[in-house]
């Protein structure tokens, strides 16, 4: 398929994903693989897209590179101040400011429940400059983080925020950790253990059976739902997932939101039956 073709799905496959996306209102764009069989699942997968808390996912990977390079510590402490407090999602805007969090532990607080604080604390520890540079030594040249959460945007952020990506490049992300090719098999393994214990649920797991696991991120800003993940099946089956959505017309933060509906609708239409 060409790299810049719409979709490779067949009749049926376009028919149900056009009918989610018609009726979230959105505009859907995805990357999809089977791990066993290589076969992969493109529907906009060169769009580019506004990451929200997706751009967490490379941002956890760098860091936990960075750790196995000798160039950072968990165990490293960083102190929570009320100048780094932010709102959105996460917990440190309610804790004690001048407390210590060690570095492994803001990350998990990062991917698990988003917190944008912690986000905050790691990019001051460790750039944003090391981050993107990160993403295009792993072979992604589009991926990037433009600032912190709920700084000021610049022209540069304008546009998408956050943080920008592709589907397609998320997936080839997601490939390499499920392969344990995120520094060593350990680290990689280390680093799904992290986004296994993902709280937000409301997405890609939604309609799945309690015995498929799943090792995702998810992203929300008004406009937008994402969900990236690697779910495995009680047989041991793997698949990557990069969904998003974005452009939705209503402002919804509930888990009735079109986007995360769109979201767990197409999971299960991409996904095998159990």
């Amino acid at each position: 398929m060409p790299a810049n073709a719409p979709h490779n799905l067949d009749l049926v496959t376009l028919a149900a994903v056009e009918r989610i996306e018609a009726e979230c209102g959105g505009l859907l764009a995805f990357a999809v693989q089977d791990l066993q069989t290589g076969r992969k699942r493109l529907y906009r997968a060169d769009h580019r897209c506004q990451t929200a808390s997706v751009i967490k996912f490379p941002m956890l990977i760098h860091v936990a590179l960075a750790v196995q390079e000798g160039l950072l510590d968990w165990s490293e402490k960083l102190t929570l101040t009320e100048a780094e407090k932010v709102g959105g999602s996460g917990v440190l805007t309610q804790l004690t400011a001048g407390t210590e969090w060690n570095l492994r532990d803001l990350c998990v607080l990062m991917t698990i429940v988003s917190d944008n604080t912690a986000t905050n604390m790691i990019i001051e520890r460790v750039g944003v400059e090391p981050i993107n540079a990160r993403t295009r030594a792993l072979g992604l040249p589009l991926t990037t983080l433009y600032r912190k959460s709920y700084s000021p945007d610049t022209d540069a952020s304008r546009e998408y925020g956050l943080g920008m990506t592709t589907p397609a490049e998320i997936l080839d992300l997601l490939v390499l950790l499920a392969e344990g090719k995120i520094g060593s098999p350990a680290l990689s393994q280390e680093i799904l253990n992290i986004m296994e214990a993902q709280n937000y649920r409301d997405s890609i797991p939604r309609y799945l059976p309690e015995d498929w696991k799943y090792a995702g991120k998810t992203g929300a800003i008004n406009a937008v739902r994402n969900d990236v993940a690697i779910v495995t099946a009680p047989d041991g089956r793997r698949f990557a997932l990069a969904l998003f959505c974005q452009q939705l017309p209503t402002v919804q933060w509930t888990a009735e939101n079109p986007g995360l509906l769109a979201l767990a609708q197409l999971s299960r239409c991409l996904l095998p039956p159990a």
